[in-house]
């Protein structure tokens, strides 16, 4: 569960800092984990494709409201991070 954790983290990261690396990294590790509780963990369960189908019903209701409201989350949570941090991330989108 950690790792999954720690990569959920890095799509919220990447999407802040806008580093696509980080974003389809921890996509991966997501789907990676994704697979093992699928062929492992739940491999005869029959709840776990439903469950795996809200989840991602989730993320996309979460991209799309993501897309709608960008300037605003971004704004919102970079007014957060430390000054010197918010100073690299507007030196380097200009």
């Amino acid at each position: 569960m950690l790792y999954f954790c720690i990569n959920v983290g890095l799509i919220f990261t990447g999407a802040i800092l806008i580093r696509r690396v980080f974003v389809v990294f921890g996509a991966l590790g997501c789907a990676g984990y994704l697979e093992h509780l699928a062929s492992q963990v739940f491999q005869d369960s029959w709840l776990f494709p439903v469950a795996l189908t809200a989840i991602g019903l989730g993320v996309v209701y979460l991209g799309l409201v993501w897309q709608r409201n960008e300037t605003r989350i971004t704004h919102k949570v970079r007014s957060i991070l430390p000054v010197a941090l918010q100073e690299l991330l507007q030196a380097r989108a200009a």
